[in-house]
């Protein structure tokens, strides 16, 4: 399934909105699945399954660009999953 890596990454702040972690942690955690994801998903690799010796990059600077834009967007998703689990712990318990 593509894109298993984000849905499971989303654990990660319910996990932490339940025990009562803060968002510093939460926040890192985001970052650190975008880079993962990041790496999972670059250029090189996904050329190199289509064709065995051809490789294509990014510039640095586009490279840059498009992880905080990966990051920006798990960094989203992630507060928003912790901010509704928190919700419903202060709810149940």
């Amino acid at each position: 399934m593509l894109g298993i890596d984000a849905w499971v990454s989303l654990f990660g702040p319910a996990y932490f909105a339940y025990a009562g972690v803060t968002v510093p942690f939460m926040v890192t955690w985001a970052i650190a699945c975008a880079a993962l994801a990041m790496w999972n998903n670059r250029e090189s690799r996904r050329q190199a399954r289509l064709a065995p010796g051809i490789a294509a990059s990014h510039s640095w600077p586009a490279s840059i660009g498009m992880f905080v834009l990966v990051a920006a967007c798990y960094i989203a998703t992630h507060s928003a999953v912790y901010v509704v689990v928190r919700h419903f712990v202060r709810l149940w318990l």
